[in-house]
C-alpha cells in the first residue's frame, strides 16, 4: 500500500509541515515582514523581519546613519504618524544624501532605503509594530515589550522593556492639520499621551517645522546676516510692494547659490557657478538646484525675519485662543479651542525660547508691531497685534514685559478672540450658561436694561457679550467704546464704534471718559463700555446711569 501523501497547506497554516510553530506571518510594509511563533510551554514571540543586507550594503547604511544623526530629524510622534512616514517615504532632500553615499544597485538601494527610512524617520526597531495594523497595544512588562494583536495571544518581540520611543506607541493623535504661512504649509499635531511622573501634562500642542540637515543652521544663520545687514527693497523682486514676499525671495536666492556652491568640483563647474551667482545678484534667474531644500531653509529665514520667531504657528493658528511664552527655558503653552477636542485647558507645545536675548528681540518686536517701545521707563505693555496671514476680523490682544519686571525672562501672553463668535446655543451645549440666564439677558437687551459683565480677564466677558448682541433689536442703535470694546462685534446697519486710537493729537490723546462724553450726541439706544478701570472712567459711566 503506498504511503499517505499530505495534501499541500498554505504558509500561514499551523499544519504546515515546514514551520510547525509559526502561527502567523505577514507584510506589515514593502520589505518588513512580521512572524508570529507558538511553542507548547513558552510565551508566543513576535518578530520583524527586513531586508537582509550584504557586508557592503551595511556599511553603506552605517554611513547613512552617521550623516542623518547629526541632522534635526525629529522623530514621529504617534503610531498614525509613524505609519504616514512610512508610507511617504523620504523626501527627495533626503533621498539625494542616501543616493550620494551609496554606490549600490538599484535594488541594493531600495533595501538600505528601508533601514535608514526605520532607523531615521521613524521608530526604529519599533517601526514594524507601529505599521501593523493587526497589532492593538504595545505594553512594557519588566523584561521586553509585549504587543497584543487582534487573534492572537500576546507575544513578546525580544526588544527590551526600555526601548527608545517606546511611549509614541501609546499616544494617540487627536488632530493634524496645517497652517499657512507666507506660502508655507507648516504641519500641525495635537497628541495625548498616558499620564507619568516625568510629566504632567497628558496633551502637547506640536509644530512640525521642516528638517535640518548637518550643516542648514549655518546656512540659515548666513542668509539672515546677509539680508539683515545689507537690507532687501520692495522693489527689487517679482513681489511688488509686499517687503515680506521680497525678503522671503531673497532667501531663496542666497540659499540656492549657497546649496549650489559646494557640488561644484572642478574648476569650470567652479566658473560657472560663478556665473551663475552673478546673475543671480542682477535678478533675471536663480539656480533651479534642490528646490525643496531651499524651500524648506527658507522657511526659518522668513520666519525669523518676517514672522514671530518660534510663535509664529501658534499666533496663526485659528484653533489656539491663547498663547504664552512665560520664562527662558519653559515649553510655550497654549489653549486649544473646542473644536479640536483637546479636552486641557493649558496645554504645553514643543517650542521653547531658550536664549534670553532671542526672547527680549521677540517680546520688542511684538511690542512694536503696535508702535510701543519697550524699554528700562516701559518694562511692559498691553498691545493688539495684527499679523499676515490672520483674518481681518480676529482681534488679537497680546501683554508683553521685558526681564526687568519678570522673573526668569521676558514672558508673552496672547488672547485671540475668535472669527466667529459663539451663539447662546453654543454656550448651552458648552454647559457655560443655563437657559435661564439666556431668557433673562435676552429681556434685558429688549428692554433697554443695565447688564455688568463682571471677572478677571480670560473668563469669557466678552465671548458671553458676543454671543448676546444679536438679541439687541435690528433697527436700534449701538454704540461701542474702545479700550476692549474692539472685539465687541455690533451686527448692525445702526451701529457706531467710537475709539481713541484713530484720534491721537499731538500733546493729547482722548481718553475713555471724553468718549463716554461724546456719546451722549449719538442718542444710542445701547452703549457697550469695555475696560471701565479709571477713576474717569467711573466717573463717566456712573454719570451716564444717573442722567439715563
Amino acid at each position: 500500500m503506498a504511503p499517505f501523501v499530505p495534501p499541500p497547506t498554505p504558509p500561514g497554516s499551523d499544519a504546515a509541515w515546514y514551520a510547525p510553530a509559526v502561527t502567523a506571518q505577514y507584510t506589515v510594509h514593502p520589505g518588513i515582514v512580521a512572524t508570529v511563533t507558538a511553542r507548547d510551554g513558552a510565551r508566543p514571540t513576535y518578530e520583524l523581519r527586513r531586508p537582509q543586507l550584504s557586508a557592503r550594503d551595511a556599511d553603506a547604511l552605517a554611513d547613512v546613519c552617521e550623516q542623518f544623526a547629526d541632522a534635526t530629524l525629529p522623530p514621529p510622534l504617534t503610531r498614525a504618524d509613524a505609519r504616514d512616514r512610512l508610507a511617504a517615504g523620504f523626501e527627495a532632500k533626503h533621498r539625494r544624501v542616501i543616493a550620494a553615499l551609496t554606490d549600490a544597485t538599484p535594488a541594493a538601494r531600495r533595501r538600505i532605503t528601508v533601514h535608514a527610512l526605520c532607523e531615521a524617520r521613524c521608530l526604529g526597531d519599533l517601526t514594524g509594530v507601529a505599521a501593523d495594523d493587526r497589532v492593538t497595544a504595545a505594553v512594557a512588562d519588566d523584561e521586553t515589550v509585549v504587543v497584543h494583536t487582534d487573534a492572537q495571544p500576546p507575544a513578546a518581540t525580544g526588544l527590551p522593556a526600555n526601548t527608545p520611543s517606546h511611549d509614541r506607541l501609546r499616544a494617540t493623535r487627536i488632530a493634524a492639520y496645517t497652517v499657512p504661512f507666507r506660502g508655507f504649509d507648516v504641519p500641525v499635531r495635537i497628541y495625548r499621551t498616558p499620564a507619568d511622573d516625568a510629566d504632567a501634562f497628558t496633551t502637547t500642542y506640536a509644530v512640525r517645522e521642516p528638517d535640518r540637515l548637518p550643516g542648514d543652521d549655518a546656512r540659515i544663520a548666513a542668509c539672515k546676516d546677509r539680508i539683515w545687514t545689507n537690507g532687501v527693497a520692495a522693489g527689487d523682486s517679482d513681489a511688488g510692494d509686499d517687503h515680506a514676499a521680497a525678503i522671503a525671495d531673497r532667501a531663496r536666492s542666497l540659499l540656492a547659490r549657497r546649496h549650489t556652491a559646494p557640488k561644484t568640483r572642478h574648476w569650470c563647474g567652479a566658473i560657472a557657478d560663478r556665473v551663475r551667482e552673478a546673475v543671480a545678484d542682477r535678478g533675471p534667474a536663480v539656480p533651479p538646484v534642490g528646490g525643496d531644500h531651499v524651500a524648506d531653509l527658507a522657511y526659518y529665514v522668513v520666519r525669523d525675519l518676517v514672522g514671530d520667531a518660534e510663535l509664529t504657528i501658534p499666533i496663526r493658528d485659528p484653533n489656539l485662543e491663547d498663547v504664552e511664552a512665560n520664562r527662558v527655558g519653559e515649553r510655550v503653552k497654549v489653549v486649544a479651542r473646542d473644536r479640536v477636542h483637546a479636552a486641557d485647558d493649558r496645554i504645553p507645545t514643543n517650542l521653547v525660547l531658550d536664549d534670553e536675548q532671542r526672547f527680549v528681540d521677540l517680546v520688542t518686536g511684538l511690542a512694536a508691531q503696535d508702535g510701543v517701545e519697550l524699554n528700562a521707563a516701559t518694562p511692559a505693555a498691553k498691545v493688539n497685534l495684527e499679523p499676515d496671514g490672520v483674518a481681518d476680523d480676529v482681534t488679537i490682544r497680546c501683554a508683553v514685559a521685558l526681564p526687568a519686571i519678570s522673573e526668569g525672562g521676558p514672558h508673552v501672553s496672547i488672547r485671540k478672540q475668535a472669527a466667529d463668535a459663539l451663539t447662546p446655543v453654543d454656550l448651552l451645549r458648552q454647559d457655560s450658561l443655563t437657559a435661564g440666564i439666556v431668557a433673562l439677558l435676552w429681556l434685558a437687551y429688549e428692554h433697554h436694561r443695565v447688564v455688568l459683565f463682571s471677572g478677571p480677564t480670560g473668563v469669557g466677558k466678552t465671548t458671553l457679550m458676543n454671543a448676546h448682541m444679536p438679541f439687541v433689536p435690528f433697527d436700534d442703535r449701538p454704540v461701542s467704546i474702545d479700550e476692549g470694546s474692539r472685539e465687541v462685534r455690533l451686527p448692525h446697519e445702526t451701529g457706531v464704534s467710537l475709539s481713541t486710537r484713530e484720534h491721537e493729537q499731538a500733546f493729547k490723546r482722548v481718553s475713555m471718559a471724553d468718549l463716554m462724553t461724546a456719546t451722549n450726541y449719538l442718542n444710542p439706544d445701547i452703549e457697550v463700555i469695555a475696560e471701565i478701570n479709571t477713576r474717569a472712567s467711573f466717573e463717566s459711566f456712573a454719570q451716564i446711569l444717573n442722567t439715563g
